[in-house]
């Protein structure tokens, strides 16, 4: 009978803990509840803020694109050289000149005497056949020439011009005329202009490449011939066109495409590109000049934009 009682005691008990406890949970949910709700706004605004992308924008103009490579050239003179040859056989008795000396025509260059033992003959002078400067003296005192022997050479320094070659693939595009700048080791940092004067008439078999001559803009007296220079060369040059900075471009189902700014939007535009370097691309459909545009800031087609910085 006792224990039956106790029995009963407990069940209510446990019954009143179970009710307890329903309550508070069912309160605390409410609340939750009350109080997620109430938060909603708040989040969805924050989120509607940060869904906003900060974007850098260039205005699309048209303007001049150059295609340039770098080659390693040297500085050589266009000269005029003769070699002045001995007439007769016969032993140089005397020499009248040295490298680098200036010659007028009908100076004498050296002396040769045609006598042999038990013979004597009248000695000749060999004289120079032009004006210019002495190149090189290949005779000396006691040397035994014939006819036909070369005793020394004599030209005329022209001017100093660039010695380079390009590649066969820019054949396509290269012609006299185009432009190029050019530094040397000597000065670094001084830039120099030059012009394509000349263009090989083969193609070398061994490394295919045309040799280039290309005509300093200034004769600079600090330039010596031999000097090795780098030359920048414009290999390709389009005027009034679109251009834009590369980095600009992505991929949309695999054909290129750019955003512009508009209306506080991303514009998805697909583009037509002709031809790129390392920075820049020409692009010949899908811009026409005046948009703005986005060149930083991950967007999509849509994604509502803040420009924080434009690009000029």
């Amino acid at each position: 009978m006792k224990s039956s009682m106790l029995d009963r005691i407990t069940t209510i008990i446990l019954l009143l803990i179970c009710l307890v406890l329903s309550v508070v949970i069912i309160a605390r949910f409410t609340g939750g509840s009350s109080e997620s709700g109430m938060n909603q706004p708040g989040m969805q605004a924050r989120s509607n803020e940060s869904s906003v992308v900060n974007v850098a924008v260039q205005e699309v103009n048209r303007t001049t694109f150059s295609r340039t490579t770098t080659l390693g050239g040297e500085l050589t003179s266009e000269r005029e050289a003769v070699s002045i040859t001995s007439t007769l056989s016969g032993k140089v008795t005397e020499v009248f000149v040295t490298e680098g000396q200036t010659v007028s025509k009908g100076d004498p260059i050296a002396v040769i005497d045609p006598s042999t033992a038990g013979s004597t003959y009248k000695s000749t002078t060999v004289t120079s056949v032009m004006d210019g400067t002495v190149y090189q003296v290949s005779a000396y005192v006691g040397q035994q020439a014939t006819n036909g022997t070369v005793l020394a050479t004599v030209g005329k320094t022209g001017e100093l011009v660039i010695e380079t070659a390009l590649s066969e693939r820019y054949l396509a595009t290269l012609h006299t005329g185009l432009e190029a700048s050019f530094t040397t080791a000597a000065w670094p940092n001084e830039i120099q202009r030059a012009v394509v004067t000349h263009i090989g008439s083969k193609v070398q078999a061994s490394n295919r490449t045309v040799k280039v001559i290309l005509s300093p803009s200034v004769q600079d007296d600090r330039f010596k011939e031999g000097m090795f220079v780098s030359v920048t060369l414009i290999t390709e040059k389009l005027e009034d066109v679109i251009v834009i900075p590369s980095d600009a471009i992505t991929t949309y189902l695999g054909e290129p495409v750019v955003y512009i700014a508009e209306g506080g939007t991303a514009k998805r535009v697909a583009v037509t590109i002709s031809v790129s370097d390392d920075n820049l691309s020409v692009i010949t459909s899908g811009l026409s000049g005046g948009e703005q545009l986005i060149t930083a800031g991950s967007v999509v087609e849509g994604s509502r934009i803040a420009v924080i910085k434009e690009e000029i």
